[in-house]
């Protein structure tokens, strides 16, 4: 087991998320850096000025700080950050984040109206009728988003390759869409460490469907591929956007590739003469889930249906804007 530099501090910020408390992380050093930030509430904000205090820092210490992807529960306070800095006088801090999720950073409003214009149609196109979703609509969903996040207009993009310096030396970033088509790891070589956001996590799936609106890939394989430019670095210690260390980079990389090829086989072996929406399929392979894992549910069985068909085990039609699937005969 490696050890964590001690310039790096681990801030566990809570989200109104079922995936419970983001990792936050802060690099000492110049320049004084941190790793993703927490959603935009009252409490999220106070945890993280807290730790910082503890640390003997402010929000408006941060020079640099890095985005792994563009999701709410790691952008949220991006912008009162930036703020907290011109508050003392000094000069904005570098925000950061890949490329490809940009959009959700600068223009965060408008993406997030039609996010959730995409979260609207894809319950639509499953299956899902109202009272599957009692009160869930564009509007609330859209309206509780907006809450949790600002636009930065001055986020500045990163590519794969790009090197970040760092109080404990260089971060090269590894692009990995899939859990978002910007998602990022930040490799510190030096250390054997890996800032890996939400692209691998320890207990739980990094939910790799969720770009269906933004790519005409199939945003399942995608990520699987970019779990595999993780393989050369097996033996660094992971720290990841939620929960603990991974220490066996490898063995959990073979675990979530035996974990979707069981979904795979799970949702054809669900399939038969009769069509089936995509919502009721979805019910067999997740079970009994809530309405906050309804979206994460819907596009992943829609990306194991659509594997399923290029794989020529599954037809897909749509009826009336709902998409059916049901068995290939031999």
């Amino acid at each position: 087991m490696l050890a964590t530099p001690a310039a790096v501090h681990a801030l566990r910020v809570p989200t109104p998320f079922a995936v419970g408390d983001v990792n936050c992380y802060l690099i000492d050093g110049h320049p004084l850096t941190l790793i993703d930030t927490g959603t935009k509430t009252e409490e999220s904000a106070a945890i993280l000025r807290a730790g910082l205090d503890g640390l003997g820092y402010r929000l408006g210490d941060i020079e640099q700080l890095i985005l792994t992807h563009g999701h709410i529960d790691h952008i949220g306070l991006a912008a009162e950050i930036a703020r907290s800095r011109e508050a003392f006088g000094k000069p904005r801090p570098n925000v950061l984040v890949h490329a490809e999720d940009m959009v959700r950073v600068a223009q965060y409003e408008t993406f997030t109206k039609q996010r959730m214009k995409s979260y609207a149609d894809i319950m639509h196109s499953s299956g899902v009728s109202p009272k599957d979703a009692p009160g869930v609509t564009e509007r609330m969903m859209t309206h509780y988003f907006l809450s949790m996040g600002e636009s930065v207009s001055d986020v500045r993009p990163l590519v794969e390759g790009d090197v970040l310096e760092s109080g404990i030396g260089q971060l090269r970033v590894l692009w990995v869409p899939g859990h978002s088509q910007g998602s990022i790891c930040l490799v510190n070589e030096e250390n054997r460490l890996i800032f890996s956001g939400d692209h691998i996590l320890g207990d739980i799936s990094s939910n790799p469907s969720l770009d269906f609106d933004v790519t005409t890939e199939i945003p399942m394989l995608t990520y699987l591929r970019s779990l595999d430019k993780l393989l050369p670095f097996d033996g660094s210690t992971i720290l990841p956007g939620h929960r603990k260390p991974i220490f066996n980079l490898k063995h959990r990389v073979d675990e979530l590739k035996e974990e979707y090829a069981r979904k795979l086989s799970l949702a054809e072996d669900t399939l038969g003469p009769k069509p089936k929406t995509v919502y009721e399929i979805s019910r067999v392979i997740y079970g009994n889930y809530d309405m906050d894992s309804m979206i994460l549910a819907l596009a992943e069985c829609t990306d194991l249906l659509r594997i399923l068909e290029q794989k020529g085990h599954a037809r897909l039609e749509t009826v009336e804007g709902v998409v059916y699937a049901y068995s290939v005969d031999d």
